[in-house]
């Protein structure tokens, strides 16, 4: 029972979505799918992946724009935590910005989820840890090939605090209590830039100390 994962940088604000799959059957999950729908579809297709849940780590637009389109594409449940549904509303004033906003398929999330909650993924689980701070819904996805963080830690970085729901005491205490508890070696895999782990993050990064 082995994961494997692919990492795609999508749309205009370069998110990190990642395609998480059970060797074995072929079972996936996609990640934070931000943009770029028809490369994301490609991906699963060139792979001959079989998508059983889109996972939401937190309800801004750019982890999340063509989610719609995906579940749609595929009938598949869309998975977040309850505490974010505003967010994918308030984010589109925001994303016009950056996105084409014409063509947003609005998201109807099927499943939602809580603190401990586990999802499975093929014969695999996946734990959820609910990581408020960079929103009130943010989550963190654990695997056996890491924690897929969205934008509550990156790499020698933290998430932004500055968007309404916001609060950066809450999620430095996230980020300490439940991320940092787990050992030096665990890999993390944030909603945008390089992966880190939690030993390197603990080590050197200034805004955990």
């Amino acid at each position: 029972m082995a994961l494997e994962l692919r990492c795609l940088t999508v749309g205009p604000l370069e998110t990190n979505c990642y395609l998480l799959w059970d060797c074995d059957t072929n079972s996936a999950a996609i990640i934070d799918p931000g943009g770029d729908a028809e490369r994301i579809i490609d991906e699963i297709r060139s792979m001959d992946l079989r998508v059983e849940r889109i996972l939401i780590t937190h309800g801004h637009i750019d982890h999340c724009y063509c989610a719609g389109d995906i579940a749609e594409q595929y009938s598949t449940p869309l998975v977040m935590h309850p505490a974010d549904v505003e967010m994918l509303q308030l984010g589109l004033e925001i994303a016009d910005q950056f996105y084409n906003i014409a063509e947003y398929r609005p998201i109807k999330p099927s499943e939602f989820v809580s603190d401990e909650d586990v999802l499975h993924i093929g014969h695999n689980r996946v734990r959820v840890l609910h990581t408020p701070g960079h929103s009130p819904g943010s989550v963190s996805f654990v695997a056996d090939v890491g924690i897929f963080c969205g934008d509550a830690v990156f790499a020698g970085s933290i998430g932004r605090t500055d968007f309404p729901g916001g609060c950066h005491a809450l999620l430095i205490q996230s980020i300490k209590s439940k991320i940092l508890s787990f050992p030096d070696e665990i890999v993390l895999y944030p909603g945008h830039g390089p992966s880190t782990t939690v030993g390197r993050e603990r080590r050197t990064n200034p805004y955990l100390h």
